[in-house]
């Protein structure tokens, strides 16, 4: 059989629904987990082929498109890195259901074409971080009073699409699923009550930016647009900051996501040439940069518990691998000389220059509080006082794998950047010609 004539879109989309229906029946953790990474990573396979195949696939409402085809293996790679990072004692069969899941909504909702149907997909997704809430008894008040206001506006909002109230209704919608201010208290709650890993792969997809691409581009007034960037510009600077002064590291984490989000977001505000360009690249550099920064800090919790900010632990020495880890993403988040990042965080400055000088500053104040948030939490966790233990802490065989995985997609993404750069440009000026048509 040709590479061509292989299914790899379906088959990327049926892996990971088929692993959630198979995993369901295990009743121990080790089998749950052994027959997850191999759905997972088959399924990264088959969407690093469909990436290939612009417009393959027989789903009705379903495609690889321009936009799609990149974000695939972006997304499957996420959720791998997600199960790669989990403790052996924290997986359960429950917990990799709710993974595999997570990662066939994600998959179907970056190539879903029509505006209901993706609609559904993202009420879908809100689901899986309230089962996992509720399985450990945490108050779920909180998220299930933003999220339902989010799934009512998100519906109402394409009810009455094509007017000025429908679209004002599903920017706010979607303000709201990024946690831009002042919708955002439930992002920091969520990663201290969900388990780490379901908050990751609701919060690190960025599906508020697809949307955003999908449904609110073609036809949203532009003093919308342009209200919702300066409102997203605060956020990064406020997420950063808070970052700075968290004393606990999933707030630190929370925070910095929040910052994160918010500058893909005011990408996509600009609806410029640039500035898309500049959001499609950040949308992948700050997805498998945070995760590999999560990756590192879930494998520090492992092994000591929950992880404060107050103190010098000084784990460098029982866990070098893992300060590295954290150290390379964190910088890569920020946009550090050849990584990942770097490219994708001077297109958003460089295309931010027309806005005003005022905008590009505000930009570097956001990118230099994440950076020091990131070296603060780095120095108070890797540095000072060598702690002694009896028992081994070394690297096991998975995060091995996931420390190596992480470090060639940091590196290897910057080394590659130029032409993921050419063709989410292109992409970019696809998405504005229609803008430009429909208008």
């Amino acid at each position: 059989m040709k590479f061509s004539a292989i299914p790899w879109f379906e088959l990327t989309l049926a892996l990971p629904l088929l692993g959630a229906l198979v995993v369901a029946f295990f009743k121990t953790a080790s089998e749950a987990l052994r027959a997850s990474l191999c759905f997972f990573v088959a399924a990264l396979l088959a969407a690093a082929a469909a990436s290939f195949q612009h417009g393959a696939g027989a789903l009705k409402h379903f495609a690889v498109d321009d936009l799609a085809a990149p974000m695939l293996p972006v997304l499957a790679m996420l959720h791998l890195l997600t199960l790669l990072g989990t403790a052996k004692s924290r997986v359960s069969p429950k917990f990799c259901v709710r993974l595999l899941l997570a990662a066939f909504v994600s998959l179907a909702a970056v190539t879903c074409h029509t505006p209901w149907m993706l609609v559904t997909l993202l009420v879908i997704g809100v689901l899986v971080p309230l089962w996992d809430l509720l399985s450990r008894g945490q108050v779920v008040r909180g998220y299930l009073i933003h999220m339902g206001l989010f799934v009512v506006l998100l519906v109402v909002g394409l009810q009455f699409a094509g007017s000025d109230a429908g679209y004002g209704l599903l920017l706010i919608a979607l303000l709201l699923r990024g946690g831009i201010l002042p919708l955002h208290g439930w992002l920091p709650s969520l990663f201290q009550g969900a388990a780490y890993g379901t908050a990751m792969v609701f919060v690190l997809p960025l599906m508020e930016v697809l949307a955003a691409l999908r449904l609110l581009l073609p036809s949203t007034p532009e003093w919308m647009l342009n209200a919702a960037s300066v409102l997203c510009l605060l956020t990064a600077v406020y997420g950063g900051g808070m970052a700075i002064v968290q004393n606990e590291v999933r707030k630190f984490f929370a925070h910095l996501c929040l910052s994160q989000t918010a500058l893909v977001m005011f990408a996509v505000m600009l609806h410029t040439s640039n500035g898309l360009t500049a959001a499609l690249c950040l949308w992948i550099s700050s997805s498998l940069a945070l995760a590999g920064l999560a990756f590192s800090v879930r494998a520090l919790e492992a092994r000591f518990g929950a992880l404060s900010l107050r103190e010098n632990h000084g784990f460098y020495e029982q866990v070098p691998g893992l300060a590295v880890c954290f150290l390379i993403t964190g910088l890569a988040s920020v946009g550090f000389p050849g990584t990942i990042g770097f490219v994708p965080m001077e297109l958003l400055i460089s295309g931010s220059a027309e806005q005003g000088l005022g905008v590009s500053f505000t930009l570097a104040i956001a990118a230099m509080f994440n950076g020091i948030a990131i070296m603060r939490a780095y120095f108070a966790l890797f540095t000072g006082k060598r702690p002694t233990t009896s028992v081994s802490l070394q690297k096991t065989p998975t995060e091995r794998i996931g420390i190596i995985v992480i470090a060639l997609v940091v590196f290897l993404g910057g080394w590659f950047s130029p032409g993921v750069v050419a063709s989410r440009h292109h992409t970019a000026d696809k998405l504005l010609e229609r803008l430009v048509g429909q208008r």
